[in-house]
């Protein structure tokens, strides 16, 4: 491993600081401000959360054209110029002074950090390792795993010292001081995407003169079909968390053991991403799409009709196995089944889909829990369509190995 992480350091750790600057975009760093914020401009639950639901479906929209930059220049330029944008999304929210300056502040993080700082790294370290892809991948997604185990409880502390505006303040700075200069000097010489078999290492743009543009995509029937499969993760781990005190209050779990939890979640995802490369260095990303849902399946079906403690812990390991091993999949699926050469634009579609996914699943269970649906009933639901998506993808695996051929005619 030491042959492929040495000489690629500087562009692995740039993608890492990416993948971990997107923490101040994603929804778990976000929630922890929303008690400030609901205080502060006396907003209830639900007005926060159309807020934020709306700013999210803008940025899946904005990203659909803006992802498009990452075919288009550098990525040392992408990537100062989304860590710039972010940073002023993170000051704009400490500026607030009322829901519209929110709801502003809620689009540039949700746009730059969840959406342009993720795409950014996933296109380049796609687009610079081939054969060794997998393996690429799954280091740069640790920024998400390791951003969810620190963040919260610095943040926590913070907020409890300083006050919600001033964290934000700090993520600012945060971005301007370290996270900009660093991936500045890192990539300040920029990766040639020529294959090259550097220290063991065989990367590069792979086939990618025969890639597919999004709209030869869009036509392909099998694509639409893998989402059912693709998003399955962003949409249930999202409601699951978004609607976890609901859930402790239905068993009468301690908030304090379901945190726990989270944190093994989170802790799961580390070893399962870096596993996840290298199977899908050696056996192919798609040939895990119809594996890897099973874990979280069973989790959320834990979930649903367990009632101690202990198998709440278990099933959320569960489904950090799936939420960390996916992230790495869909870091190299699309370069595999759709090639390089316009991956920014292909992946900003895929990505968009997946953001739009995530903000609606925390309205739809919480619709169905408003009529009456059991929360339980839900998760259960939830994993059996998981399993179900499971055959769907073992279903597809001859058209994806047609598709994936065609880079090589």
């Amino acid at each position: 491993m030491d042959r492929f992480l040495i000489p690629n350091a500087r562009w692995l750790g740039a993608g890492f600081l990416m993948t971990f600057s997107s923490s101040f975009g994603q929804t778990y760093f976000i929630a922890l401000s929303n008690p400030g914020i609901r205080q502060s401009f006396d907003l209830s639950h639900g007005q926060i959360g159309s807020l934020y639901g709306l700013a999210t479906l803008g940025s899946a929209a904005i990203l659909l054209e803006l992802g498009k930059l990452a075919d288009r220049f550098s990525a040392r330029l992408c990537s100062l110029g989304v860590g710039l944008g972010l940073a002023l999304a993170c000051a704009l929210m400490a500026l607030a002074t009322g829901p519209a300056m929110v709801f502003v502040a809620f689009l540039g993080l949700r746009l730059f950090g969840q959406g342009m700082f993720s795409h950014v790294a996933m296109t380049a370290t796609g687009r610079w390792f081939d054969a060794k892809r997998g393996r690429a991948v799954a280091v740069v997604g640790l920024g998400y795993p390791v951003g969810e185990m620190v963040l919260p409880i610095a943040v926590v502390a913070l907020m409890a010292a300083l006050g919600w505006q001033t964290v934000w303040w700090l993520a600012a700075l945060f971005l301007m001081l370290i996270t900009i200069p660093s991936i500045a000097g890192l990539l300040s010489r920029e990766r040639s995407p020529k294959r090259s078999s550097h220290d063991g290492a065989a990367e590069g743009e792979g086939l990618s003169s025969n890639g597919w543009r999004r709209s030869d995509v869009i036509r392909e029937w099998s694509f639409w079909l893998l989402l059912l499969g693709v998003l399955c993760p962003g949409f249930m781990v999202t409601g699951l968390f978004f609607h976890q005190g609901h859930l402790i209050e239905l068993k009468a779990w301690s908030p304090q053991a379901f945190a726990t939890g989270i944190a093994l979640f989170a802790a799961t995802a580390i070893p399962s991403g870096l596993l996840a490369g290298a199977l899908a260095d050696r056996f192919s990303a798609r040939a895990l799409l119809p594996v890897y849902l099973l874990p979280m399946a069973l989790g959320l079906v834990l979930l649903s009709l367990l009632s101690v403690e202990s198998g709440a812990l278990l099933a959320l390991v569960l489904v950090g196995v799936t939420a960390g091993s996916g992230a790495t999949i869909m870091g190299a699926l699309w370069p595999e089944l759709y090639g390089t050469r316009f991956l920014g634009e292909i992946r900003a579609m895929a990505f968009s889909t997946m953001v739009v996914a995530t903000a609606a699943s925390p309205f739809l269970l919480g619709a169905l829990i408003d009529q009456g649906v059991p929360y339980t009933l839900q998760l259960f639901g939830l994993g059996a369509f998981a399993i179900i998506a499971s055959g769907l993808m073992l279903l597809l695996q001859p058209r994806l190995a047609m598709i994936a051929k065609t880079l090589g005619d």
